[in-house]
């Protein structure tokens, strides 16, 4: 008796991972997405760079989204890479720097809310991310 209850609710279990896996993704990544991602955060049309050992990422969501956001790490030099799949629109964005272990004593971190985002258009890899006038090194 035990064992055909274990079947059961093994079957149960595939059966929900399955359908809610497949049910997500579709809602993730439908519509046209970018072939890649890459670029660099400016300040006022000029590159911004980070001091090594900071740990850098740009907090995105897509507007159509309900799922977390991406966490995207910048380099030092203030450029990021990111294969294909984003989906094409309007995010959101954010600035996160880590300086330090946050558990640690002197850890910290700042968020800093990039004003407008951006917009991923079909067909185009490259960008460029404004991080607005009010953002200090």
């Amino acid at each position: 008796m035990l064992l055909s209850y274990r079947r059961v609710f093994v079957v149960i279990l595939m059966t929900a991972a399955v359908s809610g896996g497949c049910s997500r993704k579709a809602k993730q990544y439908e519509g046209p997405t970018a072939d890649a991602f890459n670029g660099r955060l400016t300040r006022k049309g000029e590159p911004v760079s980070f001091p090594q050992g900071e740990t850098v990422q740009l907090s995105v969501h897509f507007e159509k989204s309900t799922g977390p956001p991406l966490e995207i790490p910048i380099q030092s030099d203030g450029t990021f890479k990111v294969g294909s799949g984003m989906p094409a629109g309007k995010w959101t964005a954010a600035l996160v720097r880590t300086k330090g272990s946050l558990g640690a004593r002197g850890g910290s971190q700042q968020r800093y809310r990039i004003p407008g985002g951006f917009t991923i258009e079909e067909g185009k890899t490259e960008y460029e991310i404004e991080l607005g006038p009010n953002w200090k090194p």
